[in-house]
């Protein structure tokens, strides 16, 4: 009666007319990088037809590459998750979703997403990694930062700059952790979820960029090329947009930034990033721990366990992270969801499970331009 497969090219505008339908939006203006006719839709797209040959459902995967320092993870956003109301119930969310799956496990060191999270724990996702929020007021800027000079700098739209995105591309590219940026396709990815994109000036010059909410109040990426610009940058913000709050979402591993805003913002939080479902564990481990190492200088120890079905051992010693696709006889024993509890959750330093509590959770974090 129902008939699952990858999408044609030529189904892109009744694909995209079935999901402006469900969620009420333009997925054209929202995330252009991913719905635009040149893109590659029948590529990144998997749909459920009904017997008259109707799309009633579908899912769509955004294939990314997160370069970690030397390591190099393939990775696929999921999303677009999409059926139509009079089918919902039916299970096709279930089976084009483990379809997509299928292919990963072979393909893929990781997927990522983000929703609701029993929904999706049903298929091996767990929300995790870390996200962190700077609150900042205008109190912060005129009492902390009243010594500050900003006459300095200014902003503007990155896409009224001449070379304003491929100067952003690039930098971003070449970032310790970055997901890979094409320079043409720069203007569409730094505008997904109606961003607006700045350029910071000083003195006339380009020295980074910001992603900004419309209203100004939340800045999702802060980039500069030197840090010690940190708060003339952020009191020229409040100033020349005229705000009273703004939230800075950063990394964990962003160590600059983090001691900068720490220095005056009003307060932080920290939570999951996104939700991750991983596939391979030596390397996602491997990866994100010789990453925290770098940064804090992680507690010496081993760890030796098989998480689901895949054995491995973990080593931080003087000579730094060691990671073995093998076990030990009496290795601890995960099944996915506690693997990945472990490793990608604050909570999971309260398992049973003999670990230093300072190596976990991995710092995994995904940008909102780089999400699906």
């Amino acid at each position: 009666m129902f008939n699952y497969r990858n999408a044609k090219k030529e189904e892109y505008y009744e694909f995209v007319d079935l999901i402006n339908y469900v969620f009420k939006v333009d997925f054209e203006k929202v995330l252009p990088k991913t719905f635009n006719k040149n893109y590659g839709f029948q590529d990144i797209t998997k749909v459920a037809e009904d017997e008259n040959s109707k799309l009633i459902a579908g899912v769509c995967v955004l294939p990314q590459q997160i370069t970690i320092g030397e390591n190099s993870l393939n990775t696929n956003f999921l999303g677009g998750v999409a059926v139509h109301p009079r089918h919902r119930g039916e299970n096709h969310m279930k089976v084009l979703v483990n379809m997509w799956l299928d292919e990963m496990k072979d393909s893929c060191d990781m997927s990522i997403l983000t929703g609701l999270r029993q929904r999706y724990e049903y298929f091996g996702y767990t929300p995790g990694g870390i996200q962190w929020e700077y609150m900042l007021d205008i109190h912060n800027i005129k009492h902390a930062l009243k010594n500050i000079s900003s006459e300095e700098i200014t902003f503007k739209p990155l896409a009224e700059t001449d070379g304003g995105f491929e100067f952003a591309a690039k930098f971003n590219n070449g970032k310790e952790v970055n997901v890979y940026r094409d320079v043409d396709s720069a203007d569409k990815i730094m505008v997904s979820y109606r961003q607006h994109p700045f350029g910071v000036f000083k003195n006339g010059n380009i020295i980074g960029y910001l992603l900004t909410s419309l209203n100004r109040e939340e800045i999702s990426e802060f980039v500069l090329c030197d840090y010690k610009d940190t708060k003339k940058v952020l009191k020229a913000y409040f100033e020349f947009f005229k705000t009273e709050k703004a939230t800075v979402i950063l990394p964990d591993y962003e160590k600059e930034l983090h001691r900068e805003l720490g220095d005056f913002a009003e307060s932080y939080t920290t939570g999951p990033c996104c939700s991750f479902n991983i596939f391979n564990f030596a390397n996602v481990v491997r990866a994100y721990l010789e990453l925290k190492n770098k940064n804090d200088k992680l507690s010496y120890g081993r760890l030796s366990a098989v998480m689901d079905n895949q054995p491995i051992t973990i080593t931080v010693d003087e000579n730094g992270v060691t990671v073995e696709n093998k076990a030990v006889e009496n290795a601890v024993v995960l099944d996915k969801l506690e693997a990945q509890n472990l490793l990608l959750t604050h909570a999971g330093r309260y398992m049973d499970v003999d670990v230093p509590n300072d190596w976990f959770p991995l710092p995994l974090f995904c940008h909102r331009a780089d999400r699906f």
